[in-house]
Parts: C-alpha cells; sequence; structure tokens
C-alpha cells in the first residue's frame, strides 16, 4: 500500500482521547469528518470505536481529527489497530489546507455482540455523554 500523505482519526487515537507514543512524527492535525456509521466496541480494557462504510444515503458525518502522516511508523500502527480494520482511502471533509482524501481504519468484520451504535457519530461525545472510558492499551 502506498504511504498516505494524511491520515483520519476518529477514535481513540484522536487528540485528547489517548496518549500514544507511536504517533510520535504524526503532523499536525484539524478537525475534519468522514460519511459512514460509528459503532462503540466494548473491551475489557474500555471501549474503541468501528467505522463502518455505508451506501450514500444511510451515513452520517463522523468526527475526528485529519493529520498530515508525517513521519509516523505505519507497521506500528496498523499493528496496533489489528486484523478488524482495514486502513483505506476515504473521502474527508474539513481539511483546513485543502485536500479531500485521507487513509483511515475501517472496521472489516462482523461487529460484535454488545456493539453501540453512535447515531451523532462523535466517539469523543459518546465517552463523555456515557461516562465510559476509551481503551487505554491492553
Amino acid at each position: 500500500m502506498t504511504r498516505p500523505s494524511r491520515l483520519f482519526f476518529y477514535g481513540v487515537l484522536r487528540e485528547g482521547v489517548g496518549d500514544w507514543p507511536f504517533l510520535e512524527g504524526l503532523g499536525m492535525g484539524s478537525e475534519a469528518s468522514v460519511q459512514g456509521a460509528l459503532f462503540a466496541i466494548p473491551d475489557p480494557g474500555g471501549w474503541y470505536p468501528a467505522l463502518v462504510l455505508t451506501r450514500a444515503g444511510h451515513a452520517t458525518n463522523v468526527v475526528g481529527t485529519l493529520h498530515d502522516a508525517g513521519e509516523v511508523d505505519l507497521g506500528v500502527l496498523d499493528a496496533f489497530e489489528g486484523p478488524q480494520y482495514e486502513r483505506v482511502a476515504v473521502p474527508v471533509d474539513g481539511w483546513e489546507a485543502g485536500g479531500s482524501e485521507a487513509q483511515a481504519y475501517v472496521w472489516t468484520g462482523e461487529l460484535p455482540e454488545g456493539a453501540e451504535a453512535i447515531a451523532h457519530g462523535d466517539f469523543a461525545a459518546w465517552l463523555a455523554e456515557t461516562g465510559r472510558s476509551a481503551f487505554a492499551g491492553e
């Protein structure tokens, strides 16, 4: 896969949600959104989100942060996300410096039991509303 110039994060890798040393080298970010459906996945280590790409007309704005990919180690990032996600190019709205595409981690399988839909598309806001904790590592 070609190295992306931009990465879109919508969950535990968003600024203000988690603190991950492997994101060192990531460029500055700005608020952005993609179209899709967002779900919260329960885990003993905390909740994490799943972005599911949907057909036009069945999507909501999934809120996140768009970054220059910088020098972040994509191998480490891919391993952190795990096999249930695939890093794919998605159309993005909101990049201050222009451009309309980034790579994001999209959920590829069946949603597990206990997954909860996040109708408004903002994982950080959902955490605050529900009082639940974000996944913080193994």
